[in-house]
């Protein structure tokens, strides 16, 4: 259950913009300031319609501490874009702010409740990591968070993994990671923990690899499936010529999944592969037809 979003009064309110408290009712009236009304019908104003009514209006949160908040998170929520689950906007936060525990309770929270650890990693982490990402394209925050919120992201999915129990011997091989030109690391990880979750012995390469390594990897560990998470694609032409040279050297018998933002409708025509998977629950669906095909 997610957690309950803070509400406060009116004069709270006020206090903290160092307003009058007929001030913030008459916004509140006139719909400038969205707010709920409890059963004994006096208003309440959530969090969420503060920070809207804070970006809108351009006025500043003067004492933050009479809400009892921090003057880091009034600064930070509600600035990474991204999904309205009330735990993807706590997570942001709180990744964008370099609250490593907070991001762990929120994710532990989701597993809890019955998600699949890689289904709430991708609930959570894919969101916040595209939220912060737009973000800093838009200079909203700084590069060190950014980069910050990766280090924890990468955290957090290795305590996942290292939580699954060991792979059986008779388990299928999975290999891959991202080509040349390609650096994030997070989208390759995900895709390594979503299919140990559903029995691959998967092994994550890692990124930025030329197609040659990957193609000594399949030699060396003869895996019935290969995937390529793509983010970025540095140079088109490269790209398609070591995605295509790694589709004519795995052999007929290896499945090539392909997938990723960086996968626009004119690149992926001039490719060779034998799915493009367009979320990761679509890759997890087909490489389980593929273990129950044997």
């Amino acid at each position: 259950m997610a957690a309950k979003q803070p509400q406060f009064s009116p004069k709270q309110v006020a206090s903290a913009l160092q307003a009058s408290e007929s001030s913030v009712k008459r916004w509140c009236d006139q719909g400038a300031i969205s707010t709920i009304r409890t059963v004994g019908g006096h208003r309440k104003i959530t969090l969420d319609a503060l920070q809207h009514f804070l970006r809108s209006s351009n006025r500043p949160l003067i004492a933050p501490q009479a809400l009892g908040l921090s003057a880091n998170r009034v600064a930070t929520e509600g600035m990474i874009p991204g999904g309205q689950d009330h735990d993807q906007k706590l997570f942001r936060t709180a990744l964008a702010q370099g609250d490593e525990d907070a991001c762990r309770r929120i994710l532990r929270m989701r597993v809890g409740l019955g998600a699949s650890r890689s289904e709430a990693a991708d609930f959570l982490i894919t969101d916040a990591m595209h939220g912060i990402g737009e973000a800093w394209d838009c200079h909203r925050v700084d590069a060190y968070q950014e980069r910050r919120g990766c280090e924890i992201c990468t955290r957090l999915l290795g305590e996942l993994r290292n939580e699954l129990p060991p792979m059986p011997a008779t388990a299928p091989v999975a290999l891959g990671g991202t080509l040349s030109g390609d650096p994030y690391q997070l989208p390759t990880t995900l895709v390594e923990l979503s299919l140990r979750e559903s029995g691959w012995d998967a092994m994550n390469l890692g990124s930025n690899l030329p197609a040659e390594s990957l193609l000594r990897a399949v030699s060396d560990h003869r895996p019935r499936l290969v995937w390529l998470s793509v983010s970025s694609i540095e140079d088109a032409d490269q790209f398609v010529r070591q995605e295509n040279l790694l589709a004519e050297k795995i052999g007929d018998d290896v499945a090539l999944l392909i997938g990723g933002r960086g996968l626009t409708d004119e690149i992926r025509p001039k490719l060779r592969y034998t799915a493009h998977c367009d979320s990761l629950r679509n890759l997890v669906d087909f490489a389980f037809m593929m273990r129950m095909q044997g």
